[in-house]
């Protein structure tokens, strides 16, 4: 885990790691309810290009369901950030902030609302499982030959 969240570095293609990751999640029953592809939000907003890059905002139906019949004002941080950005060599990276922001680590907050708590626990254990899904999908596609490119005659 990095300052950020919880990081994987994936040898796969952008495309690829961004198709694996949403699999991933919704394989672990949680829903990517924002996309943003921040390159092209850059580009319109600012004229200045950037590295591929998305953005997932990512939520638990039956966690934020649970969550928000405890507290209505929880919904404010049920959504959890995933960035998924391309590095060099045909790498990709994968960050996942904490569910719950930072109340997850707030020994105060877990002491006073540890039902919300065991929500976040959950939260986050679907997301670490998600990120295996992810790592075994990328060492799958990894062993796959990649065919060389083939002029085609006419």
């Amino acid at each position: 885990m990095d300052s950020y969240g919880r990081r994987v570095v994936v040898g796969v293609p952008f495309a690829v790691a961004v198709d694996e990751t949403v699999r991933a999640l919704e394989d672990e029953l949680m829903e990517v309810v924002g996309r943003l592809d921040v390159g092209k939000f850059l580009n319109r907003t600012l004229h200045h290009d950037f590295r591929r890059y998305v953005l997932l905002d990512v939520a638990s139906p039956q966690l934020m369901l649970e969550a928000l019949q405890q507290d209505l004002a929880v919904g404010a941080i049920l959504r959890t950030a995933v960035a998924v950005f391309e590095l060099a060599d045909r790498e990709t990276a994968v960050v996942v902030a904490e569910p719950f922001g930072d109340l997850g680590s707030n020994l105060e907050w877990r002491r006073t609302t540890p039902s919300l708590a065991a929500l976040a626990d959950a939260a986050s254990e679907q997301l670490a499982r998600a990120l295996d899904r992810l790592e075994h999908a990328a060492h799958a596609h990894a062993a796959v030959p990649v065919p060389a490119a083939t002029e085609q005659l006419t």
